[in-house]
């Protein structure tokens, strides 16, 4: 009897142990699951630099002047369509037409001029000729006509100079002509309606022209890097952007868009559609990496809190501070995180 009652204090014992060593491990597996369940909630995020601008443009010339021919008859063409020049080279030359007709003119007041002082000095000889076929008390009274003659065939003289000068004038302007005004390229359409070549030039320096839209103004000033490609991929170049209007190039229609240029090589063509890639400055985090002020890194395993020094635009934060580019942040931090906590990739 004895007996039999120890045996069964044993069994009561192994079975009270094991209901015990089940409710355990049962807790324990619940720990597990809850930590595996927890765990993939967190996403790191390595830090890096904020993406470039990607937008599309124009190569075109520095510098496009249309040129205005002078007035008159064309004498001569000195250049091709396509031709390259040097500043002050003489692109064409014409006759002023109605210069041509002053001088015709100015001719006619030279004859005149002429007869004139061929009257006067007719006049003149048959005075010293009188004078000197005269008495003694003659002469006395015609020395005066003598000096009179004289000077009205100055007078003429004078007058000759004074036209013939004149003609010299109009003669230097009869033939114009028009010179480049910078080194550049020449275009010549010759369908205008008078039949005279219209001459434009294109400057040989090329230069990058884009647009970029009133809400991505801020992320270009002079200075930035730009990388120039063509749409085929070639050529391909880093630029400086050297310029960035500030009026807008389409003023008060819908969305502003303001003109900003780079220089680019000779490599590109003149009117090239290229592909463009505005480098920006600093690193960027997505807006979910901040909670309550806090960035949480990751680091050797443990959690780091650190103070957000970030200014937001748009949907992610730019950091100003306190982080750098390579560094592995919680993306989605909450408030079960604590500073110091172990973290498992």
């Amino acid at each position: 009897m004895k007996k039999h009652k120890k045996l069964l204090i044993v069994i009561a014992g192994l079975i009270v142990a094991f209901v015990v060593g089940t409710i355990i491990v049962n807790n324990q597996n619940k720990e597990r699951n809850k930590i595996r369940a927890i765990k993939p909630e967190y996403e790191l995020y390595t830090v890096n630099d904020v993406p470039p601008l990607s937008m599309t443009g124009k190569i075109i010339a520095d510098r496009t002047q249309a040129l205005n021919s002078p007035a008159g008859k064309l004498d001569q063409l000195n250049v091709k369509d396509g031709q390259t020049v040097k500043s002050g080279d003489v692109l064409l030359t014409v006759t002023d037409t109605a210069t041509q007709e002053a001088i015709s003119n100015q001719k006619d007041v030279i004859s005149k001029a002429n007869k004139a002082l061929n009257s006067a000095n007719s006049a003149l000889r048959s005075a010293q000729q009188s004078y000197n076929q005269a008495d003694s008390e003659a002469k006395a009274g015609m020395k005066e006509e003598v000096n009179k003659a004289q000077e009205e065939v100055n007078d003429a003289n004078s007058n000759l100079q004074d036209e013939n000068n004149k003609l010299t004038d109009l003669q230097n302007k009869l033939h114009v002509n028009l010179t480049a005004p910078f080194d550049g390229i020449i275009s010549i359409d010759s369908s205008s309606k008078d039949g005279a070549p219209a001459l434009t030039i294109n400057s040989t320096k090329k230069v990058l022209q884009a647009s970029v839209s009133e809400y991505d103004y801020a992320k270009i000033q002079p200075g930035y890097e730009v990388t120039v490609t063509g749409i085929d991929g070639t050529p391909n170049q880093k630029v400086k952007i050297t310029k960035v209007n500030q009026v807008p190039s389409n003023q008060g229609k819908g969305i502003a868009y303001y003109s900003f240029a780079a220089d680019v090589s000779n490599d590109f063509l003149y009117g090239q559609s290229v592909k463009l890639k505005v480098a920006q400055k600093g690193l960027k985090i997505p807006e979910g990496a901040v909670y309550k002020g806090n960035i949480y890194k990751v680091i050797n395993g443990k959690v780091r809190v650190t103070k957000a020094d970030v200014t937001r635009k748009g949907d992610i934060y730019i950091v100003n501070y306190g982080v750098a580019k390579g560094e592995k942040i919680i993306l989605n931090p909450d408030s079960k995180l604590k500073d110091g906590g172990t973290f498992h990739d």
